[in-house]
């Protein structure tokens, strides 16, 4: 299944090994749970990194025999609170529901199962913590148990009555253990219901500290609700109707919010699935890219605290030659790499410092951002050829390098953004970067329209390879939203309808680009969206609102988007990916800064 990933198992067989059914978080710790309500990945101190797992199961015990909450026959159903990142998993059949939330303000998830009274809840767990199960040991404390590993400590405290907890690794049982695999058993009477109290800490101390100190679940999941009501408050409604589309706007926000770093303000790509980079380069990483328009994103959905803590991690990200390199961790280390130079990357960013001015008119902002603008649009204008169009680089998606039309177009973008900045800051640099802009717009129409083909070619390259007349939805980038092409022009138009046409998904929506294979080549959810912008750039209703609703019936049944979907709708890989929900919200809300 090396072509379809996301139809794969894992080691235990019960869930996919690469697409996780839910997420939590609260930007210091991420969740990840399965579709049997397994928590699969837990990320501390930041949304990306370090990665913990292992096991930690729950079973009901009744009369001696334990019940895996988690295996057949049992089947499942989950829902999230509506207007909130609370879970709930209904394990049919049993009345038993498994309850999740993550607190507002600590590293602490708290997880209640009720609906069998007369049982004993078992916890197994065995913990992988920085990804690994060497060097763990862990303690009993009362009801509790405390796994620990250099500065990661994850306790573990079980409420409910006659709560006991034991610790056992290669040599045995006991009180302590070192030996891996070190795992503990910890169990209580449910009654009215049991709670398991999951927190780390940077010591034992601290996270027992934090465990013991967490409130009880109800409390809990109103502190959570609340912070969530607060956030969704600032969103707005989106401009279309359905109730559908309404759900699945709020739900993006939340999951956005749940996406960015709280301490350093980076918004990963997504929750890492592929650890070991089996099919993929990963997703727990920043890209310059998927931040800025996850930043767009938030704007549109009223975010501008997560907006401008995501602008000025860009500011600390920069190179220092002004651009923006491929990825990055979340402190803003450079990241694993397959293609350092994507120009396009430096451009859109110098373009969304410009639309946060718009959308926020904060003038402390726009003034710590405008150094960072200069020295990116300088960049920029070295970047240009004698011809017009930026050196070669790779292209967004990270397959070729070329003079690509869209990073023309994210150029010209970048520098009109920052001749808007330098008029606001020094007057004198603008002439000059509107120019640079008006260049690329021209090599546009001198280099990469064809006429044989009747429309812009994706890129072209120094050998002339024929790859590039391939029809890519990333073209749609000329009209929206950058503008290099006026969206209404005949060019434009001939251009879109040959992508809509040629990139069409047996499945409706759109294919990435022609001949895509990766991850099973199947249609990507953001393409679909991105020509819902473009259709309503245009003012055409009727395509706008249904590209978005199709998009909207291909949500999983969490409300989730991924980046690829099957013919049939299902979830085909990475889920849920930041820049659908990002171009989600900016397709169904105002235009960030106005037309």
């Amino acid at each position: 299944m090396a072509d379809r990933p996301g139809l794969e198992r894992d080691a235990t067989g019960r869930r996919l090994a690469f697409l996780p059914a839910a997420v939590l978080g609260n930007g210091e710790l991420l969740v990840t749970l399965s579709a049997r309500g397994e928590l699969e990945r837990l990320f501390w101190p930041h949304v990306d990194r370090g990665r913990h797992g292992g096991e930690l199961r729950l079973g009901l015990d009744r009369g001696g025999r334990v019940e895996w909450l988690d295996e057949e026959p049992f089947a499942w159903r989950q829902r999230y609170e509506p207007d909130a990142l609370v879970l709930a998993t209904m394990v049919e059949g049993t009345g038993v529901v498994v309850e999740d939330v993550v607190a507002p303000d600590e590293p602490t998830l708290v997880r209640r199962v009720r609906g069998a009274p007369d049982a004993r809840l078992v916890v197994e767990a065995r913990p992988e913590l920085d990804g690994g199960v060497r060097h763990v040991a862990a303690w009993v404390e009362g009801a509790a148990t405390v796994f620990y590993r250099r500065d990661v400590a994850l306790a573990l405290e079980l409420r409910g009555a006659d709560a006991r907890a034991e610790v056992r690794d290669r040599e045995g049982r006991g009180a302590m253990a070192h030996r891996p695999p070190v795992r503990a058993t910890l169990g209580a009477a449910i009654g009215d219901g049991a709670e398991l109290v999951i927190a780390f800490g940077r010591s034992p101390e601290e996270a027992l500290e934090r465990a013991r100190a967490a409130p009880a679940w109800d409390d809990v999941a109103a502190a959570r609700r609340a912070a969530d009501t607060l956030r969704l408050e600032r969103a707005g409604e989106p401009l279309l109707d359905g109730e559908h589309v309404r759900a699945l706007h709020r739900r993006s926000v939340l999951v956005l919010a749940a996406l960015c770093d709280r301490a350093t303000g980076a918004v990963v790509a997504a929750p890492e699935c592929d650890d070991d980079f089996l099919h993929s380069g990963g997703y727990g990483f920043v890209w310059a890219r998927d931040l800025a328009f996850c930043a767009l994103g938030l704007l549109a959905a009223g975010a501008g605290d997560l907006a401008a803590a995501a602008l000025r991690w860009l500011v600390r990200a920069q190179s220092p030659d002004g651009s923006w390199l491929h990825r990055h961790w979340s402190d803003g280390s450079l990241a694993p790499s397959w293609g350092l130079r994507q120009i396009d990357e430096t451009g859109l960013a110098v373009f969304t410092f410009e639309r946060a001015w718009r959308a926020l008119r904060d003038p402390d902002l726009d003034a710590e951002l405008w150094p960072a603008a200069r020295r990116a649009a300088e960049h920029l204008l070295d970047e240009v050829g004698a011809d017009g169009l930026p050196r070669p680089s790779f292209d967004l998606w990270e397959q070729a390098e070329g003079r690509h039309a869209y990073s023309a177009a994210a150029v010209a973008g970048g520098l009109d953004a920052a001749a808007a900045f330098a008029e606001r800051h020094e007057p004198a640099r603008a002439a000059a970067y509107r120019a640079g802009a008006e260049r690329v717009r021209a090599a546009l129409d001198a280099e990469l329209w064809s006429e044989s083909d009747g429309r812009y070619l994706r890129a072209r390259f120094d050998d002339g390879d024929l790859e590039e007349a391939r029809l890519d939805s990333a073209l749609l980038g000329l009209s929206w939203p950058f503008a290099a092409a006026p969206p209404g022009g005949e060019r434009m138009r001939a251009t879109v309808l040959a992508v809509e046409r040629g990139l069409a998904a047996p499945g409706g929506g759109l294919l990435r680009h022609a001949g895509d294979t990766y991850a099973g080549g199947n249609e990507w959810l953001l393409a679909s969206l991105w020509l819902a912008l473009h259709r309503r750039q245009l003012g055409d209703e009727t395509g706008w609102r249904r590209l978005v609703e199709h998009v909207a019936a291909r949500r999983t049944g969490l409300d989730l988007l991924p980046e690829q979907v099957t013919e049939d709708g299902r979830p085909a890989w990475v889920l849920p990916l930041a820049w659908s929900h990002a171009f989600f919200v900016l397709a169904v809300r105002p235009e960030v800064g106005g037309p």
